[in-house]
């Protein structure tokens, strides 16, 4: 330890006059220790801002010694930040007795680098500052780590984005799609795939919970959606194959989070000449069919949540609708879950604003029918993910 420090902790006494007094040399070795073995650097200035102390930790992380004694911090500057940055530094300081914030900072070669830094004013017992001390960590790596990660989510949003079924419009079927994720990623997604001339495929999945996770296994289980569709067609043989991939996927692994994964799913197989539906949900909200004539039916026959158990028995429903205006809708329960969490109100809520902009275009509609959803739930934002795709007939 130089002397300027010992200096510091006797003649300021860091510890109660008794008590240094009775054990000053033991003290000052704790105090000595603690300093050199610090993973975090730190510097000390008198009150003119002259470097009194620097621990071996600093010359590690900055490449300086013992020769930025006698110096200020400027020697330090990299010129990255304006006379503002340090005024509102030392206000804070000054004010609040402590500041902590990221600074970048110039090592002794020359190269740049982002400190955490917390700065705080030592004061005596009139409150009279004496010294402030510094302590930084370099977090350059950290921060870079962060932004590849970050720029990676970016990509993996883009990439989940891009996988969702692009809209449909002709003389007899329109459909498009609405997706918004409550984090970067979502578990939320929604396909549909022509089967022929006349026959449609819609399907929308919600994995449990939202984020990272969510969104992998919402992609695993998404790639397998067409082939799965176009292969089985009928709600009562996709959700069950799709149950057996899923309840695969995770029950023979040792995690128990693994396991505990499932998925709710709705899929309804539309008929475009015979004018039906034929439909299936696996613990999904129900499906709503709005007629022309302003009725709404709900749409909730079908089975439990995928992937929980290896067998299921699915109950198909089928419906017939009329050779006019007809729109089937899909959501995710993000779009009826509130504060209150009154599911019952809130669907009746999400009936009310379709009825209320039915006759805009489907994109508009969508738009529309989710922005007032949020207002009549009276939140700033949904809670978890919301997906809505609707179909007009």
């Amino acid at each position: 330890m130089t002397k300027e420090l010992d200096d510091i902790i006797i003649e300021h006494q860091f510890f109660s006059s008794d008590e240094a007094e009775r054990n000053k040399e033991g003290r000052l070795l704790v105090a000595d220790r603690l300093f050199q073995n610090m993973l975090e650097g730190v510097f000390i200035t008198d009150t003119k801002g002259i470097i009194r102390f620097i621990n071996p930790a600093f010359s590690m992380i900055t490449g300086f010694g013992e020769e930025v004694i006698g110096k200020t911090p400027g020697i330090f500057q990299s010129g990255k930040h304006d006379e503002a940055f340090y005024r509102k530094m030392w206000e804070s300081i000054e004010q609040n007795g402590k500041w902590m914030g990221e600074i970048w900072n110039k090592k002794e070669d020359g190269e740049l680098f982002l400190q955490q830094t917390t700065i705080t004013k030592i004061n005596d017992d009139h409150g009279q500052p004496l010294y402030y001390a510094a302590v930084i960590t370099d977090i350059t790596a950290r921060k870079k780590a962060e932004q590849r990660l970050k720029d990676d989510l970016l990509l993996a949003k883009e990439v989940q984005k891009s996988a969702l079924s692009h809209p449909i419009q002709n003389d007899s079927f329109h459909i498009e799609g609405i997706y918004l994720p409550s984090d970067i990623l979502g578990g939320d997604t929604y396909a549909w795939y022509q089967i022929d001339s006349h026959r449609y495929g819609v399907i929308m999945l919600d994995v449990m919970g939202h984020g990272v996770a969510s969104a992998l296994v919402c992609m695993s289980v998404r790639s397998l959606l067409r082939g799965i569709v176009n292969k089985c067609v009928e709600p009562e043989i996709v959700l069950k194959e799709l149950n057996k991939h899923v309840y695969t996927l995770f029950q023979d692994k040792e995690s128990l989070q693994m396991k505990n994964y499932y998925l709710t799913c709705v899929y309804a197989m539309i008929d475009t000449n015979t004018h039906t539906i034929q439909f299936a949900s696996a613990g999904h909200p129900p499906a709503l069919l709005l007629c022309a004539n302003g009725s709404i039916r709900e749409l909730a026959d079908g089975t439990v949540p995928l992937g929980m158990l290896a067998e299921i028995e699915v109950e198909t429903g089928f419906y017939t609708y009329e050779n006019e205006q007809t729109w089937m809708v899909f959501y995710t329960d993000g779009l009826i879950e509130s504060e209150e969490n009154q599911i019952r109100k809130n669907i009746d809520k999400l009936k009310g604003n379709l009825l209320k902009h039915r006759t805009n275009d489907l994109s508009k509609m969508l738009s529309l029918v989710i922005e007032q959803q949020c207002k009549d739930l009276n939140t700033p934002s949904f809670y978890d993910d919301v997906t809505m795709l609707i179909a007009k007939l």
